[in-house]
């Protein structure tokens, strides 16, 4: 069952027992949009009776062909219009039709579908096959449905909105009208020549729109449809519920069903909206919160068992320590007048004077020796590696001075010498290492 929530929309169908999809729907609001739009409204739903595990049906193809003819179109206008909607819509669904003829042959794909697009004032709708659209309007539910190539036109200023209103009982048809005997074929996908229906109707703000697919208005009543609509806590809850009362009665179809309500958005929403938001924080924070002290009351309860655990082995391990340290303490002693003798001899050595009567002299050091640094940019390291960390460049023909030679890590001979390096920009004295072929003796 897959569903959408968007406030005051609702989404909801069932791919039936063999979870194979045959509809495709969509359904956008345009009223809270920061660039106001003529266009508060855009819906479609679409039925094919040949399924794809995959869910490229033919019915989501007719749907993503309709929003590249028909969305670009309304965005883009300043102010609708019945004329202008009217020719806009069935040539969409012609030009639909047209291509499911192009890629499947005639009679190759067979598509339901039904469109409406509402402004402000009116909902323009679009219809091919047998899905179906309703109008929930101060609690009474209202078919919309077009049929054929009939059009519905609006009243005068002065006039009521005129609107279809649901037969019930026997007199309720078991699908909406057929159309009028000819040649046209009522699916798109099917003929050449197909009847595209098309209406129109005022709505005002609280209205509902409802689109939904023979699996859904085959298995469930106009009755319990404004039952559930009047009962359910909003759009998205009736629909979910509306779609698994479908699946309770017949679950080999696909059943679908798309729900726009007409609401006005105001600052009381968006102050809500902040609330909410606020609030969901203040839990988030209450949470870890918990989960900080639980980690922190776990943590002391591993360390209080870790500690009683050492007591309990050092207890254990303390009498075999005593007895270890007597025999190390007898040891010892045995050992000490040893070593007392060797420090007495020590002592006379250090005591004895030379044979002048005074202490030697410290040989004086060697006096430096410098070398020539052989080519440009050569590297001073921290240790005689190839791999060691860089101290400085050098230049060609520098000087430096010597203070060691040492066998590097490749097996080279490598000098460690004093001198000044380049270092970020500035000449420093440093020491460190560098191998032996880049310098001249």
């Amino acid at each position: 069952m897959a569903e959408a929530k968007y406030g005051n929309v609702g989404s909801a169908t069932h791919l039936g027992e063999g979870k194979i999809p045959r509809d495709a729907s969509f359904v956008h609001d345009y009223m809270r949009r920061r660039v106001p739009m003529p266009v508060i409204s855009y819906m479609a739903v679409a039925d094919s009776p040949k399924g794809h595990p995959t869910g490229e049906t033919a019915a989501k193809k007719a749907l993503a062909l309709l929003g590249d003819l028909i969305e670009p179109a309304v965005i883009a206008e300043e102010e609708l219009n019945s004329a202008h909607m009217e020719r806009l819509i069935k040539d969409a669904l012609s030009g639909i039709n047209a291509n499911l003829l192009a890629e499947a042959g005639e009679g190759g794909e067979e598509v339901s579908l039904t469109v409406v697009i509402a402004d402000a004032q009116k909902a323009y709708i679009g219809h091919a096959g047998n899905t179906r659209v309703y109008l929930f309007h101060d609690e009474r539910l209202y078919d919309l449905t077009p049929t054929g190539d009939l059009s519905f036109k609006a009243p005068a200023d002065d006039e009521s909105p005129q609107l279809f209103p649901v037969t019930t009982g026997e007199d309720a048809p078991a699908e909406p009208k057929k159309a009028p005997a000819g040649e046209k074929a009522k699916y798109l996908g099917t003929s050449t020549e197909v009847h595209v229906g098309y209406n129109e109707v005022e709505i005002a703000v609280g209205d509902t729109l409802i689109l939904c697919t023979d699996g859904l208005w085959n298995n469930v009543s106009e009755e319990e449809i404004v039952e559930n609509l009047l009962s359910a806590m909003n759009i998205q809850r009736s629909t979910s519920q509306l779609t698994r009362l479908a699946f309770s009665r017949d679950s080999s179809d696909n059943a679908s069903i798309n729900a726009w309500q007409y609401v006005i958005p105001d600052e009381t929403t968006d102050v809500d909206q902040r609330e909410l938001r606020s609030r969901a924080r203040k839990e988030r924070a209450a949470e870890a919160i918990i989960v900080t002290l639980l980690v922190l009351v776990l943590i002391g309860i591993f360390a209080v068992a870790f500690a009683f655990g050492w007591r309990i082995t050092d207890s254990i391990r303390k009498p075999q320590k005593e007895t270890t340290s007597r025999a190390d303490e007898a040891v010892v002693e045995d050992e000490e007048p040893d070593k007392e003798e060797e420090a007495a001899g020590k002592e006379e050595e250090k005591e004895e004077p030379g044979e002048e009567g005074e202490e030697k002299e410290e040989t004086p050091a060697p006096t430096p020796q410098t070398v020539i640094v052989e080519g440009q940019g050569v590297r001073m390291r921290a240790t005689p590696d190839p791999r060691g960390d860089i101290v400085g460049l050098l230049r060609d023909g520098q000087e430096v001075t010597v203070l060691s030679e040492v066998m590097g890590s490749d097996s080279k001979t490598w000098t460690k010498a004093k001198g000044i390096v380049r270092s970020q920009g500035e000449d420093i004295e440093r020491e460190g290492y560098i191998r032996n072929d880049f310098l001249t003796r």
